[in-house]
C-alpha cells in the first residue's frame, strides 16, 4: 500500500494539465530541460491560430523565434497575429521575412491583408496577383484581389474577382460577405441581401480580415434599413447609381472603422 500511493498521488497531478487544450496549456520545454524543436513550435502556433487565441500566438512565436530566428513559417505565423491585432505594418514586416526565405501563396496573402487593412491598395493587388500566378485555384488570394480593385476604384473587377473565389470554395462566408458589400455598393439591393445571408448562415462569427472590419451581421442590418421593399424597388434604369458613388461607397463600407 505505501509503494501506491506516490504513484497515485502523480496520478491526481498529472490528469488535470492532459485535459488541458494547447491554448491553456503549452509546453516550451522537454522533459530534459531543452527547448521545443521549430517543429513543434510551428505546430503548436498553427493549432493556436485555428483557434484565434492571439496573445497565446504571440507567445509560442516569440520564444521559436528567440531560438530559431530565421524559421520562415514562425515568422508568417507572428506575422498573422500582428494583422489580426492590428499592428499592421510589424506584420508586414514579419511575412516579408517569410517571404524572403521561402515564398507561397499563402504568405503573399496573408501581408495582402495587411497592407489592405492599411489601405495600400496598389502594393495589396500585387501580392494577390503573385500569389494567383504561383497557385490559380487559391480563392483566398482572388479574395485580396476583390478588395484591392475595390480599393482601386474597379468595382467591376472587383465583382468578378470575389465571384471566381466563390467558385471555387462556395463554403466561405468571408467570400459571400465580401460578394454582399460589393453589390450593395453598386445598389443591388436584393443580390446583396442574399450574399450576405448566405454568408451569415455559414459562420456568422466567421475571422474577419482585419480589426474593425464591420462584421455581415452589421452589414445586413444597415443594408436593410438603405433598402427600400422589393415592391418599392425602383426600376433598372433608375436604380443604376453613379459611377464615382458606387464606387466611394464600395471604398466606405469595406473599410469603414479600419483602426490606423
Amino acid at each position: 500500500m505505501i509503494l501506491l500511493v506516490p504513484v497515485f498521488i502523480s496520478g491526481v497531478l498529472i490528469l488535470p494539465v492532459a485535459g488541458y487544450p494547447i491554448s491553456a496549456y503549452i509546453s516550451t520545454e522537454s522533459p530534459s530541460g531543452t527547448h521545443l524543436s521549430d517543429v513543434e513550435y510551428e505546430s503548436q502556433g498553427m493549432a493556436l491560430m485555428a483557434q484565434g487565441n492571439w496573445s497565446a500566438l504571440r507567445s509560442i512565436t516569440d520564444e521559436g523565434l528567440a531560438f530559431y530566428p530565421d524559421n520562415a513559417e514562425l515568422h508568417c505565423l507572428k506575422g498573422y497575429e500582428l494583422r489580426m491585432t492590428g499592428h499592421y505594418s510589424e506584420a508586414v514586416d514579419n511575412i516579408t521575412f517569410a517571404i524572403a526565405r521561402d515564398p507561397k501563396p499563402v504568405r503573399y496573402t496573408n501581408r495582402g491583408f495587411a497592407l489592405l487593412a492599411m489601405e495600400r491598395y496598389d502594393e495589396a493587388l500585387t501580392d494577390a496577383n503573385t500569389a494567383i500566378s504561383m497557385n490559380s485555384s487559391y480563392p483566398r488570394a482572388c479574395a485580396v484581389r476583390a478588395l484591392a480593385l475595390a480599393g482601386t476604384g474597379n468595382a467591376t473587377g472587383a465583382g468578378q474577382e470575389i465571384e471566381t473565389a466563390i467558385q471555387l470554395d462556395p463554403s466561405d462566408p468571408l467570400f459571400w460577405h465580401l460578394k454582399g458589400k460589393i453589390l450593395a455598393a453598386s445598389g443591388n439591393c436584393s443580390g446583396a441581401l442574399d450574399a450576405l445571408n448566405r454568408s451569415l448562415a455559414i459562420n456568422p462569427d466567421y475571422v474577419l480580415p482585419w480589426p474593425g472590419f464591420e462584421n455581415a451581421t452589421t452589414d445586413l442590418k444597415r443594408l436593410e434599413t438603405q433598402c427600400p421593399p422589393d415592391d418599392q424597388a425602383p426600376g433598372p434604369t433608375k436604380a443604376q447609381v453613379p459611377a464615382g458613388i458606387a464606387i466611394a461607397a464600395l471604398v466606405l463600407v469595406m473599410l469603414s472603422r479600419n483602426p490606423r
